[in-house]
């Protein structure tokens, strides 16, 4: 069984993006090491998370205005349709043909982030950190932009300067 590479080098720089990422490839972990009877259950599991997961990204790139947000989700609905033929495979007894479904999903798995959710990813922290800064913008007038310790800060400066 391959182990999906879970290192800071393959961190999206988003713990909940992260934390979904590591979740799915802890699920197809499971489904890899999962005797036969055991393996369709593991399937269903997986294929059921997956479809969560996307939708709740497909959320995320709607709210946020994703520019590729329709490649992304088309990408999705490509994998679930072919993961929801796994699931037959599993119910027919096709057990080989799904194992090899789970290698090829592994490497797919493996390439998404890197083409797909990292480009998000990315796109979503822009989102954050513009909206932070347009928040500090419109709060500087109230004295709230900043938080009470650095405020205090600022003014031990200005008494120091005097």
């Amino acid at each position: 069984m391959a182990v999906l590479d879970r290192s800071d080098a393959a961190s999206l720089g988003l713990p909940f993006m992260d934390q979904a990422r590591g979740r799915f490839a802890g699920l197809l972990a499971q489904v890899e090491a999962a005797g036969n009877a055991a393996l369709p259950a593991a399937w269903r599991e997986l294929l059921a998370y997956a479809a969560e997961l996307f939708a709740c990204e497909d959320i995320w790139m709607r709210a946020s205005g994703f520019a590729a947000r329709r490649d992304h989700a088309a990408q999705h609905r490509v994998v679930l349709e072919v993961m929801r033929e796994g699931a037959v495979h599993a119910a027919e007894g096709r057990l080989a043909q799904l194992r090899e479904m789970a290698r090829q999903l592994r490497a797919w798995h493996e390439a998404h982030g890197r083409t797909m959710d990292a480009p998000l990813a990315r796109h979503l922290r822009m989102r954050r950190a513009g909206r932070g800064s347009v928040a500090a913008r419109l709060g500087r007038g109230a004295g709230q932009s900043q938080p009470a310790a650095s405020r205090e800060a600022r003014s031990d400066r200005r008494l120091q300067r005097r």
